[in-house]
């Protein structure tokens, strides 16, 4: 099974990123990667409702780069998993002069910030 499939599967099933054959401890433990209200993941996925931007942009924006021992490009990346947000296909030059993927905000994105507003 290719790493999209059981990612799909695993969010479709309420357990983000784990596979069916992975133990129950990992199942369980994959319901913290949820997108809750006020947790990095809610606040970099605000930033890229704002419009298209880097990692380190979203980390910049967001706050989150400035937080000791914080990982906000961790959390971008489980964004990206679950399918919250997609590249574009653009790039720019990050701080250290490497070039980084833009990334934007999906329907499902959009659809669970509303939820959280909602939720409020």
């Amino acid at each position: 099974m290719r790493y999209d499939e059981w990612a799909a599967i695993g969010h479709a099933n309420g357990w983000l990123g784990v596979r069916t054959e992975d133990p129950a401890t990992s199942r369980r433990g994959a319901s913290s990667l949820a997108v809750r209200a006020g947790s990095q993941r809610a606040l970099l996925l605000e930033r890229y409702a704002a419009g298209s931007m880097t990692d380190e942009e979203a980390g910049y924006q967001s706050g989150l780069s400035s937080r000791p021992r914080c990982c906000y490009w961790k959390r971008c990346s489980e964004l990206r998993q679950a399918g919250y947000i997609r590249p574009t296909g653009a790039e720019r030059m990050s701080s250290a002069g490497v070039p980084q993927q833009v990334c934007e905000i999906t329907e499902d994105g959009r659809m669970t910030l509303n939820a959280l507003a909602v939720a409020r």
